[in-house]
């Protein structure tokens, strides 16, 4: 059984369509660490997922999920997938020293930098493998660098990161373009692809780009496999309203391209 131990955010997310007294309003769980377990889970993947919810909490609760006392769990706000109203990171930032399962770590900075490095090192310790996806960018720390094997950042993350410094040659990274596509770099090679005409849903593009990098990897697949992939689940994603119902979907269409 393929497995993996996911750390990052869990919200409430509240995305209005429309105009600010909007027509439409769609409410479910969200926030990267919640998608990417939600589409690894949809691929079959034995995902165990480090959560942090309030009691107030008005979805499903999975065996995973820490129920943190007098603690709000975490909403995030957006209108038409465009512009993001509100985020409120509440039990996401209140994790407990949860035991790692797995021999890999995907993490997003939703958690709060101090968790993420406490997964990390626990990791690292084991001589497993750290995946991260460095948003929200003002919790990285340079220091983060030497804990990771591969990052997944867009390009305002991967500036924030690197400026104009030299790619540690550990570190491999997925760079998510959005529209334009995406770059793998390693050892200061870069291969880019471009991707298709995409939709007008932008929300749950970026996470089911990382849960198709997290699955290609999980199943050896070469990181050009991995990201021609990738932007065709982001690309699949932008026609779909939502955050995890789209990245769910996305990968559903696009899974066929690793014939696994």
């Amino acid at each position: 059984m393929i497995e993996i131990d996911v750390a990052g955010g869990i919200f409430r997310d509240l995305i209005f369509y429309g105009n600010r007294h909007s027509k439409d309003l769609l409410e479910i769980p969200g926030g990267t660490g919640y998608n990417v377990f939600a589409g690894l889970r949809a691929l079959g993947v034995n995902v165990y997922f480090h959560a942090n919810i309030g009691k107030d909490w008005p979805f499903e609760k999975d065996d995973g999920f820490n129920i943190v006392e007098n603690e709000k769990s975490g909403v995030f706000v957006s209108l038409n997938e465009i512009e993001v109203l509100a985020v409120y990171r509440g039990a996401n930032l209140h994790a407990k020293n949860g035991s790692l399962r797995s021999r890999i770590l995907f993490s997003s900075l939703e958690c709060g930098g101090n968790t993420f490095e406490r997964y990390a090192k626990s990791m690292r310790t084991s001589n497993g493998i750290v995946i991260l996806d460095p948003s929200p960018i003002f919790e990285w720390k340079d220091e983060y660098i030497e804990l990771c094997d591969y990052l997944l950042p867009n390009e305002e993350e991967y500036s924030a990161i690197f400026g104009k410094n030299i790619l540690p040659p550990r570190v491999k990274i997925f760079k998510k373009l959005g529209e334009k596509g995406a770059k793998y770099i390693e050892k200061n090679e870069e291969y880019y692809i471009p991707a298709s005409q995409g939709g007008k849903f932008s929300l749950g593009c970026g996470d089911a780009f990382d849960a198709i990098v997290l699955y290609g990897l999980l199943n050896n697949k070469t990181p050009l496999e991995i990201l021609k992939t990738a932007i065709e689940a982001g690309t699949a994603a932008s026609f779909i309203k939502g955050s995890s119902t789209a990245v769910v979907e996305a990968i559903e269409n696009v899974k066929h391209y690793f014939e696994l």
